[in-house]
């Protein structure tokens, strides 16, 4: 796991509120009138496809590298991994993926 911090940036997402896993999200996401929100994007993170898919598996679980990110209200985390879809995490000062969104079209 590579942590990156960057300078913030705007990324139009659509998040989903304590999500079980990423196929939760997705059709939370398709199934919902979930508005889009400018989310500031303030950090990435570069998993390994075994980290990301022990992640999406999991979202709720506490996790040491989500406590460590010390956000602001609509700051982000971008969770990237090689073939597989970016993720934005707002922790909101927990230690899991309080938020979990796919970039809005």
């Amino acid at each position: 796991m590579i942590t990156t911090h960057i300078k913030p940036r705007i990324q139009k997402v659509r998040f989903a509120r304590k999500a079980e896993s990423l196929s939760w999200v997705r059709r939370e996401l398709r199934d919902t009138n979930v508005p889009a929100e400018f989310a500031r994007i303030v950090e990435v993170k570069e998993l390994t496809a075994d980290e990301y898919d022990a992640f999406t598996k999991q979202p709720l679980r506490d996790r040491d590298w989500l406590a460590d990110f010390c956000g602001i209200y609509t700051d982000a985390m971008e969770i990237r991994s090689p073939g597989r879809a970016t993720l934005y995490v707002r922790t909101d000062g927990y230690k899991y993926a309080r938020y979990i969104g796919l970039a809005a079209d």
